[in-house]
């Protein structure tokens, strides 16, 4: 199937998908300008009931830790800084929208969500031994990485269903049975999804180019970089699945952009297996 052919069809049979509520879009524009403070940032979280009741569950669950109860939503934006908010406030959200549109087919939907969260949590470790590197918005793009399986498993369920049993008799990756079956891949899908959502280029290089870090372009290399390299390190410490077992080599330009070194790989690993119960605390707080 022709590539510009496969997008039409994906846009048309996700046309039933939510756009995100206006509040995610103006979250993400107040975080960035100079004049936001907690009070005006909490305000306009606080205008969604739903959401903020979210947020405060999450920054009160053993994910973080904190001895006091966090009680509003200023002093979770206090605590825990706009950026972190803002990459809860989007996650939380999209996690939603998916749950609520697509019926789980094939992709067992907890193993999912445990990996996609495992992918953020390993960004966030990435992050803290690169430089220049936004670790919210890499947060945010990993966790989303694979958004575009749902998509699939969702609305193209008997294709789906061949990618997964090419899968289990080849013992190859998804997205490599992907490519074969449908002629794209669940990258190209939810990179599609990001742009319908109006996400920035910094979210939707992530989601579009994980598998092909070569096409992401210079000012998105490296978060990009990340999204890849925390996809791989999930894998490794095996914090659920996104459908395959099949655990693929770091790519060479991630290991470049990012300057690590195979012994950073392992011990970063390690880390991430050490923090496996916080991945199972945020999966319940956001449920």
């Amino acid at each position: 199937m022709d590539i510009k052919e496969a997008r039409n069809i994906v846009i048309d049979k996700v046309k039933s998908l939510p756009t995100l509520p206006d509040v995610i879009h103006k979250v993400l524009s107040l975080v960035q300008g100079e004049d936001a403070t907690a009070k005006t940032l909490g305000d306009l979280i606080s205008y969604d009931q739903a959401i903020s009741a979210r947020l405060l569950k999450v920054a009160n669950s053993a994910y973080y830790g904190f001895m006091r109860e966090v009680a509003t939503v200023q002093h979770a934006i206090v605590a825990l800084g706009f950026r972190e908010v803002r990459s809860l406030v989007l996650g939380i959200t999209v996690f939603d929208a998916m749950k609520k549109s697509s019926r789980e087919a094939s992709i067992i939907r907890e193993e999912f969500w445990m990996h996609s969260i495992g992918c953020a949590l390993a960004a966030q470790i990435i992050c803290k031994k690169v430089e220049e590197v936004d670790a919210d918005i890499a947060f945010t793009s990993s966790i989303m990485h694979d958004i575009g399986k749902l998509v699939l498993d969702g609305f193209f369920t008997s294709e789906y269903e061949g990618v997964l049993e090419k899968v289990k008799k080849n013992g190859i990756s998804m997205v490599e049975a992907e490519s074969e079956v449908m002629g794209f891949t669940h990258a190209d899908v939810g990179g599609w999804l990001c742009e319908r959502w109006k996400f920035p280029l910094t979210l939707v290089s992530p989601v579009s180019f994980h598998h092909q870090l070569e096409k992401a372009d210079a000012d998105s290399i490296k978060v990009t970089s990340v999204a890849h390299m925390a996809d791989v390190l999930c894998k490794r410490a095996h914090i659920g699945s996104g459908g395959d077992d099949k655990i693929p080599p770091a790519h060479p330009l991630a290991m470049e952009h990012l300057e690590l070194k195979e012994d950073d790989l392992d011990k970063i690993t390690e880390e991430l297996l050490e923090e496996k119960e916080k991945v199972k605390a945020f999966l319940s707080a956001i449920q």
